[in-house]
């Protein structure tokens, strides 16, 4: 397609999502480093030696009216107002190629269905109103254009700050044996993140890395590996997960996630079928007074909501 068909084709687009249709450069500031095809993009990292974020995103096509009333709730509409807009993230963000692609043009599909088969849905699903797409879409490729890292939907800023920071250390630390404990740590931060994001097999791939990369758990990395595989393991076992939290208990007395892992202790009694105990533990879980952190207190606020939910039933 030629170029300046595919910008008017692009500009259309923008013009149906209404006001808001601005992705990446606005948000961040940068449009020096913003690219619009992965061909520009790929082509400014080999040059510079920087990775590139790929950023796939789309507003819904609908009046300026009707977009008003429900932007709030689109994803690619809040990761653009609240996390690329972050002071943090913008800093993080100057040490990669930006790359923002919607996913209305041609070749923008094509490079997605390439990077990522079942993303998007087919031409006559689409035109049936079938709309199933997990965007926003992130992707991360070293200088060479090999890719590192995908993760999809909305990513609070702190997980999106995390995200940023382990997959530089992952790209620096390429071919060096003595990062391999490095990348372990990065690996399982990029696996817990994928945890957090309910992305669980996503996730089991970067914690099973880790794993390989730190045998011995020499940097922790593996001992946090093993908890979050445990923790994705409840549904399907129930009791050997409450015996596996246990004994995490047991071996990280110290542990910064004491709390997270009680909670899920308590999920999986529930999927055990034993909600009285699960009841317990989450009422020894509210009656802490003096959370040590912000996460302890995020996971306060787990229990109490899975509390009152139980409670209910």
């Amino acid at each position: 397609m030629p170029d300046f068909l595919r910008k008017l084709l692009l500009a259309m687009v923008l013009l149906c999502a209404g006001p808001t249709g601005t992705a990446l450069a606005q948000t961040t500031g940068q449009t020096n480093l913003r690219y619009e095809n992965w061909e520009e993009a790929s082509a400014q990292a080999q040059k510079s030696g920087k990775p590139v974020y790929v950023y796939v995103w789309e507003y819904p096509r609908m009046s300026r009216e009707d977009w008003a009333r429900v932007r709030e709730h689109n994803a690619c509409y809040q990761m653009g107002q609240s996390t690329l807009a972050n002071q943090q993230v913008k800093s993080l963000l100057r040490d990669y190629v930006l790359c923002a692609l919607e996913v209305h043009v041609p070749p923008n599909r094509q490079f997605i269905h390439k990077h990522a088969p079942g993303l998007l849905p087919d031409a006559d699903e689409e035109q049936a109103g079938f709309s199933a797409y997990r965007l926003p879409f992130h992707l991360f490729f070293d200088s060479s254009g090999k890719k590192v890292f995908q993760v999809y939907g909305y990513i609070p800023t702190q997980w999106f700050v995390q995200t940023l920071e382990a997959v530089q250390l992952l790209i620096k630390g390429q071919g060096a044996e003595n990062d391999k404990l490095k990348q372990a740590r990065a690996y399982a931060r990029l696996g817990h993140i994928c945890l957090e994001l309910e992305l669980h097999e996503e996730a089991k791939k970067h914690l099973e890395r880790t794993r390989q990369l730190d045998p011995d758990n020499k940097t922790g990395a593996k001992a946090d590996a093993e908890l979050d595989l445990t923790i994705i393991s409840i549904p399907d076992v129930p009791a050997k997960a409450y015996r596996a939290l246990e004994s995490y208990l047991d071996d990280h007395p110290n542990s910064a996630r004491r709390t997270e892992v009680r909670y899920f202790l308590a999920v999986a009694q529930y999927w055990a079928g034993d909600e009285s105990r699960a009841i317990r533990i989450l009422e020894q879980i509210e009656r802490i007074r003096e959370p040590g952190s912000v996460e302890e207190r995020r996971w306060i606020e787990h229990a109490v909501v899975l509390l009152q939910q139980l409670q209910v039933q």
